[in-house]
């Protein structure tokens, strides 16, 4: 191993970083890493946006720590990969949050029991028919109305549009925050309908689908102890179902795709990363 700036061969190591040799040079103190392709692993966007890709693909993160290894030929400890996920999802997920989208006239609105370390809560979701968009989600430790007005609230800021439907089982929540938001007593342009027993499950089977893909995710995590854990995947789902994951009822469109959202997904999160980072840039006015 020589010096990569004096080309000198009296290096010695001085220790690892995520997992990659340190060497420095006694003939210039010139310090380095062993491999310049991945020499600044923070850096490496590639690797980062590979490993959330394959989280959000549903691999554990000691799965994912084997491939990067095999991959790449560096080792990243599960902490630095762990840190990776919840800045970067997180970054895209605020990103994709300020981005405004036009749906269809039919919305449908469900909430759906989960476990978070052996208690009960709840997790809400607006679907759009046409472009199976996931509108909003919500996470709550309860299911009262207060938590579908934040629901709503989302979807309406969200929206470029109101929709004409929206549809609901019998549940008590919806009717009170659906006036608030949504009901305009003067144009009366969208409706809430809302169904019991057998035709709920047949106007609602859209977001019924959506569960069953949601908690095949969850059941494959493990460690979720926390509300806080719990939010910042569903967050990071969110992006990968909406942007990245094709829908077979949509002819292998994204639902972004199908709604017309102007984004740039070519390589995936890494184009995500790159994107939400200049937003990031331009609204802290860098």
């Amino acid at each position: 191993m020589n010096c990569k700036k004096c080309d000198s061969s009296k290096v010695v190591k001085i220790g690892k970083r995520d997992g990659i040799q340190r060497y420095k040079c006694k003939e210039c103190n010139f310090r380095f890493l062993e491999n310049d392709n991945f020499g600044r692993m923070r850096s490496q966007k590639h690797i980062i946006a590979v490993a959330i890709g394959f989280y959000f693909d549903g691999m554990s993160v000691r799965k994912i720590q084997e491939q990067i290894r095999y991959i790449f030929k560096v080792d990243v400890s599960q902490v630095t990969i762990h840190n990776w996920i919840t800045k970067y999802s997180n970054l895209v997920y605020d990103y994709v949050s300020s981005l405004k989208v036009e749906f269809g006239d039919n919305w449908h609105v469900d909430e759906t029991a989960i476990k978070i370390k052996g208690e009960q809560k709840w997790f809400w979701e607006i679907i759009d028919e046409d472009t199976r968009f996931m509108v909003a989600g919500h996470l709550s430790n309860t299911r009262t109305n207060k938590d579908c007005t934040i629901l709503f609230e989302d979807a309406a800021n969200r929206a470029m549009n109101k929709p004409k439907f929206i549809f609901a089982d019998g549940c008590f929540a919806y009717r009170k925050p659906f006036n608030k938001v949504f009901y305009d007593r003067r144009t009366k342009d969208t409706k809430l309908i809302q169904n019991v027993g057998i035709n709920s499950r047949r106007t609602n089977n859209i977001v019924e689908r959506l569960h069953g893909s949601l908690k095949d995710m969850l059941r494959a995590r493990r460690g979720l102890d926390s509300m806080d854990k719990t939010r910042l995947l569903l967050e990071g789902w969110f992006v990968h179902y909406n942007f990245l994951r094709p829908h077979s009822a949509l002819k292998g469109k994204t639902p972004a795709e199908a709604a017309g959202v102007d984004i740039d997904t070519s390589n995936k999160w890494e184009s995500l990363i790159d994107q939400a980072t200049k937003w990031q840039a331009s609204i802290n006015g860098a």
